[in-house]
């Protein structure tokens, strides 16, 4: 009743009083009158949705709220009038009112009803714009939501979560994954006793050691010992990461997503889901290990398989010719007298084991001078090893290095490096041995621009580095070295003779061709299958026989593989065999076997985020010769065809030689199941079906699809006119009815579920629309462009009021938001890190990279003049300031934004205890017309006196030209208040221009000027 009493001795009140009992036409006058105006006030709080359709909602609806109390002249009838002018009041706000400044999507979502979230998203939710949603990098809930077996599943299978989850629980697991966790994949916190916190997923656990699959990142797996465990506490946080709507664009992409992920449920599993045995990891078995192993190791040098048989194939050796003109002969000489020693793990076997260390050293150093003196015929050895490489004289030639060798698919067979390019081991590692004390950088160059030149059999592929690639690589990888500059060898006739007896003596020409013409015949051993398993080179003992370095696993593996010796291999065995040889399933899966391990999988990484595990693993070889065409594959394994160009590991080439067997095998062995294609009537209505659904009116492929060579704004995908030239018919049919039975990490969304198609409003079933699409594909590079393929450029232009957009942008971010001003005067400021980030002049801003395609591109920046400023935060502590990264300020927050009757934004945000209102305006100098940009900056201390420091610029160059003002770049002019003082400070490389502050519970202001 106090309420109702101001209210009513209020002057406004008797007005509005006065007007509501003449007509309901002066109610609607008088609360556009005086209520309106309340609620768009100057600087009132809004988003940045104009406020004209506001304001004719309340016209619209204000009729029918009005009427019951028009005409009422009584004591009641005034109460009541009052209450309806409250509620209009309120009405009137709730309509004008924009979400709390900062609001993300996900906290506008949790206002609604998650029923009503539901019936939308089922009455205007595009399937089809969902699915692919579902499926892209960004969001990528297909990384999780996956079908995969129990123990690997990461999050539950949408498909098999029943009709006993509601619909509207998925609401609320989108926007609040930590309100109820399924059971199965509950959280926890492991705490240290080093006092470290860990949250994650328990994969594993006995009284020994705890697996934890990091909630940081999914793809990797901790490993503490129990000892190391001071305490393991469920944990309130979901694996699902908060705030995943917020990486939509809008409120329509959200109820896309849901009306798919809706459809998943409804749908259930699909018949292959369902098999979760085929999802399992399998090995390969030990006798196919141990044939591996043979081949590796190259017994059939010397042995047969069976008599007058030799399977596998014989595997050469290093060209040593090319080894002896190349390598340090120190090394050389080291390397034959004790191979494992010098290089653990090579497959190289020590051939002089039998003799002792005197011995050894003489005949290894005559078997050098042999190989030199046919390396060269001058006196000294060509090359002296240089000495290491300097870090600081090519100090961005190795940085370049080390991106290549972690990059490009080095470390899918060799252990990653630190950035002293040490070895950090891992599990199953190829070891590089001592390479400083092997190579000088000219050698390591020409070697990894052409390994086959020196090991033909293709152990080490050729990874297509130009010269320069092979040279920063070469860099990067001796600079670990400490040995000094090699000696120069003289070269001793009557050694390079001893040398020559030794080599024919020692069988070295088993493996290595080319090095002499003829060679003494020599007592041919036993065929493999007539071996003492426990004898001779597998004994582990010296003798005169090759000595190898084996484990007990090793030596198994070869004793089966001899005791069950096939009289000929199957051609799965073949495909298994060659693929481990070249170690193809370092980075391939074929048939469960083999893959990227978690702990090399962070290295294979990708140019576009939005293609997901897809656009960066490579893809699996399971029926992959029933898949491409036989000349396509014969393409990228021999000729470096490559359809993948936004995958960052290069697919390496082995030679014609040692891949022609496989490319002949994969493509008679590997089958599918019978296909039914559709029957095709009128191929020229096929292919204009085909058409309309690639295009943005059917199932819209060019969203993500490149078309000719020209990339789709979401996502480079593989170029849809090449599809036919690559793939079987039969394969490409049933892969678009079911992708993630042939590819489980594919982005690809099913269309085609179960055999039905997701939009049954377009023409024909399931295979009649999959037999269109490959008519159309049939045409090639020759194919019409689909509709939605060729995009008209989009321009937001400032004319009355300003214009904001809040997207990414260049070198911002998601956080950033541009305002444009009718004086032709443009910025974008950088919520993330508080601070201005660019401003320039003329046009506003070309927003197509962030309206199209599924809106995660940035906004381009039109007119000219742009101007950067430095990251980080502009306002910091003078004493510690933020180390600058690309995240958040942990001491800065941003609180909003409102907005003037021009719809100019005020920026408002805290740094510690300091309150910071950031305003700028457009004007334009009075003797030029030029226009420029002030910035008043308002700040107030909430508790005490504050020391603070303004960044107003940085430079190469910053030069005072008086009255406070500065030239920065020769570019910018800042102009500061005169109860301010500027000052330069030196860094490496660069100028700051500070301001330092005091600041207190009374407002403050600081003024700046920016000209350009």
């Amino acid at each position: 009743m106090k309420t109702m009493h101001l209210f009513a001795n209020c002057e406004r009140q008797r007005q509005i009083r006065v007007h509501l009992e003449n007509s309901e036409r002066s109610i609607l006058r008088t609360v556009k009158r005086f209520i309106l105006p309340i609620v768009t006030l100057p600087m009132v709080q809004r988003s940045t949705t104009n406020h004209r359709p506001r304001a004719k909602a309340i016209d619209d609806r204000l009729p029918k709220l009005v009427p019951t109390f028009a005409g009422q002249t009584n004591h009641q009838g005034c109460v009541a009038r009052n209450l309806c002018v409250i509620s209009l009041v309120m009405l009137a706000l709730a309509a004008n009112a924009s979400p709390a400044e900062g609001q993300t999507l996900t906290e506008r979502l949790v206002t609604e009803a998650p029923v009503k979230l539901v019936q939308q998203a089922r009455q205007d939710g595009d399937i089809v714009r969902g699915a692919i949603l579902f499926h892209q990098g960004n969001i990528n809930c297909a990384k999780c939501h996956r079908p995969v077996s129990e123990s690997d599943r990461l999050a539950p299978d949408l498909s098999r979560l029943g009709q006993e989850v509601s619909d509207e629980s998925i609401v609320e697991s989108i926007l609040l994954p930590s309100k109820t966790i399924r059971k199965g994949f509950e959280t926890v916190s492991v705490l240290t006793v080093d006092g470290h916190v860990v949250n994650g997923s328990i994969v594993s656990q006995d009284d020994q050691k705890v697996v934890l699959r990091s909630s940081q990142n999914i793809e990797q797996l901790i490993t503490f010992e129990q000892d190391d465990i001071e305490a393991i506490k469920p944990s309130a946080k979901s694996n699902m990461p908060d705030g995943l709507a917020n990486e939509l664009k809008d409120r329509q992409q959200f109820l896309d997503l849901l009306r798919y992920t809706l459809d998943l449920k409804q749908r259930g599993p699909t018949d292959d889901a369902a098999n979760e045995d085929s999802l399992v990891r399998r090995e390969l078995s030990d006798e196919t290990k141990g044939i591996v192993l043979i081949k590796q190791l190259n017994c059939s040098g010397c042995h047969d398989w069976k008599t007058g048989e030799s399977i596998p194939p014989l595997q050469h050796g290093p060209n040593l010719k090319w080894s002896a003109k190349w390598l340090n002969p120190d090394y050389l000489a080291a390397f034959i007298a004790d191979p494992q020693h010098t290089k653990p793990g090579t497959s190289m076997p020590n051939m002089l084991s039998h003799l002792d260390d005197k011995q050894r050293t003489e005949s290894a150093t005559a078997l050098v001078h042999f190989l030199t003196s046919l390396a060269n015929n001058s006196l000294t050895a060509p090359h002296a090893p240089q000495s290491p490489v300097d870090l600081q004289a090519d100090g961005e030639g190795i940085l370049r290095g080390e991106e290549l060798f972690h990059s490009i698919g080095c470390v899918a067979c060799h252990s990653p490096r630190n950035d002293l390019a040490i070895e950090q081991p891992l599990e199953d590692s190829i070891p590089l041995g001592d390479l400083g004390n092997k190579y000088d950088t000219n050698a390591l160059t020409i070697f990894l621009k052409n390994p086959h030149a020196v090991r033909p059999s293709g152990r080490m592929p050729n990874m297509q580095l130009t010269h320069l690639e092979a040279q920063d690589l070469s860099r990067y990888l001796l600079q670990a070295s400490e040995s000094d500059a090699k000696t120069s060898w003289q070269i001793d006739s009557a050694l390079a003779g001893k040398g020559k007896q030794l080599f024919s003596q020692l069988r070295c020409v088993n493996c290595h061709a080319d090095v002499i013409d003829t060679a003494p015949a020599l007592p041919h051993p036993a065929a493999l299958v007539d071996l003492d398993p426990n004898g001779g080179c597998l004994s582990g003992e010296s003798g005169k026989w090759p000595q190898y370095s084996l484990d007990e696993t090793d030596q198994q593996q070869i004793t089966a593989a001899i005791q069950s010796l096939p009289s000929e291999l199957s051609a799965e065995q073949e495909i298994n065999i060659t693929l481990a040889t070249l170690n193809c399933f370092a980075c391939h899966r074929r048939d469960n076997i083999g893959g990227v391990t978690t702990a090399r999988s962070h290295h294979f990484q990708t140019t576009n985020l939005n293609l997901g595990e897809q656009g960066r693993i490579p893809p699996t070889l399971t029926g992959v010769g029933a898949k491409l065409n036989e000349k396509w594959m014969r393409d990228v394994l021999v000729n470096d065809r490559s359809i993948r160009p936004y995958m960052k590991t290069r697919m390496p080439q082995y030679g014609a030689a040692n891949v022609n067997r496989l490319i002949e095998l994969l493509q008679s062995h590997d089958r599918l199941s019978e296909t039914k294609f559709a029957a095709v009537d009128d191929a020229k209505e096929m292919q204009e079906l085909g058409l309309k659904i690639a295009g943005n009116q059917g199932l819209n492929c060019v969203a993500c699809h490149t078309f000719r060579y020209e990339q789709s704004d979401t996502m480079p995908a593989v170029d849809l006119t090449e599809m036919a030239e690559r793939l079987k018919k039969d394969w490409f049919y049933q892969y678009m009815l079911d992708p993630p039975r042939f590819s489980p990490n594919t982005v690809m969304p099913s269309f085609w579920p179960n055999g039905k198609a997701i939009r049954p409003d377009i023409a024909g079933d399931a295979k009649t629309q999959v037999e269109a699409l490959w008519q159309y594909l049939l045409e090639g590079r020759q194919a019409r462009a689909p509709r939605g393929l060729i995009a008209e450029p989009l321009k937001l232009v400032a004319n009355d009021e300003a214009v904001m957009l809040r997207r990414s942008y260049p070198e911002i971010g998601k956080r950033g938001i541009g305002v444009g001003y009718p004086n032709q005067v443009n910025l974008a400021f950088d919520a993330e890190q508080m601070r201005l980030a660019m401003i320039w002049k003329g046009e506003f801003a070309d927003p197509s990279g962030v309206w199209r395609g599924q809106g995660h591109g940035t906004v381009r920046p039109l007119g000219d003049n742009l101007i950067r400023f430095d990251r980080g935060p502009e306002i910091d502590d003078p004493v510690s300031p933020w180390i600058v990264d690309d995240g958040r300020p942990p001491h800065h927050r941003f609180k909003g934004y409102s907005l003037d009757k021009k719809m100019r934004p005020q920026f408002s945000y805290e740094f510690a205890n300091v309150v910071v209102n950031d305003y700028y305006v457009d004007m334009l100098d009075s003797a030029t017309n030029d226009p420029y940009i002030r910035r008043i900056l308002t700040l107030k201390s909430g508790s005490g006196e504050t020391n603070i420091v303004f960044r107003a610029a940085t430079g190469k160059t910053i030069e005072p030209f008086g009255d406070g003002s500065f030239l920065v770049d020769d570019r910018l002019q800042i102009h500061i208040d005169e109860k301010h003082t500027g000052s330069i400070v030196d860094q490496p490389d660069t100028q700051h221009l500070r301001i330092p502050l005091k600041v207190n519970a009374d407002e403050q202001q600081l003024i700046l000027e920016y000209r350009w």
